[in-house]
């Protein structure tokens, strides 16, 4: 098919119109909100009222139907060991004291400035305006960015076709469709049995977190804190620890997301400019390549 000058310009001012609009996408993640505000919402564990029944892993996997984890080997079902594309909660043994055994329940932070939606390149993972981080499968373009820059390790790839290799990211979305849809929160809080998760406005949630450590304290455990309050900027998931965050697995100080930042402003407009780059050199083969041919045809 013969392709005129004229379309020739048409294509190369669309090619680079969307790089420019690309890497203005990519520079759109600055806008993040850095902070909650108190009628956001937001989930609050107290460890101490939790007695390990697994009833929020398990509705977590019901409503999201998530499947059980099996030993490849055996095809046997395997408890699962941590946060995966299959586990998005999970409550696991932290025995610190040893005259007191606890479980700690580990699922998304929701992080008001979280470092996942910054490198994510194709806006599948979002803030929504209650203020948890969202997720849109179908515009994930499974190139795993989130997984490598999520302080808590949250999101995970998950193979969709072993013959093409096609992946999408899983992880915790709130419930977002219960959320949208009006119909409640999270499963996870909502099946709670003993209320050591709950959810609600963060306003409310810390209010209730502050009185519960001031109790605890009270009842002569010091070394007891909220965790989440200011850590990535604030998180969506407000924690009640009765030691330092690493006896949790936890970082103490979240790593920023300004290199994801960077890479994300930077790093990919820079790319959307080189293909711009690339599409204006091949307009100009072009012309030259057109105007040699029309003087050989002269000639």
């Amino acid at each position: 098919m013969e392709l005129s000058r004229r379309e020739f310009i048409k294509l190369s001012g669309a090619g680079v119109g969307a790089s420019i609009a690309g890497a203005t996408s990519a520079g759109s993640v600055l806008a993040q909100s850095s902070a909650f505000s108190p009628e956001a919402l937001a989930i609050l564990y107290d460890p101490s009222k939790c007695i390990g029944c697994r009833a929020c892993q398990m509705a977590c996997k019901q409503w999201n139907g998530l499947p059980a984890e099996t030993n490849d080997a055996t095809g046997l079902y395997e408890t699962p060991l941590g946060l995966s594309a299959a586990t998005w909660n999970i409550i696991k043994l932290n025995d610190r004291d040893p005259e007191a055994t606890h479980f700690f329940n580990y699922q998304c932070m929701h992080c008001a400035d979280a470092a996942c939606v910054t490198a994510c390149p194709s806006g599948a993972l979002f803030k929504d305006p209650e203020g948890f981080t969202a997720y849109d499968p179908d515009k994930c373009i499974g190139c795993g960015y989130c997984t490598q820059w999520c302080p808590y390790g949250v999101p995970h790839l998950q193979v969709e076709s072993t013959l093409t290799g096609v992946a999408k990211a899983a992880k915790c979305t709130f419930c977002q469709d219960r959320i949208w849809s009006g119909i409640g929160g999270p499963s996870c809080a909502e099946r709670c049995p003993v209320g050591a998760l709950e959810w609600g406005s963060r306003g409310d949630m810390m209010d209730l977190a502050t009185m519960r450590v001031d109790e605890l304290k009270a009842g002569g455990l010091d070394g007891v804190r909220i965790y989440g309050e200011t850590e990535a900027s604030g998180l969506g998931r407000l924690s009640i620890l009765y030691d330092e965050p690493q006896a949790y697995n936890l970082p103490a100080d979240p790593a920023s997301p300004t290199v994801a930042r960077v890479w994300q402003s930077v790093v990919q407009s820079l790319g959307a400019l080189a293909i711009a780059g690339v599409t204006v050199g091949a307009f100009v083969a072009f012309v030259l390549s057109r105007g040699r041919i029309q003087m050989e045809e002269v000639e």
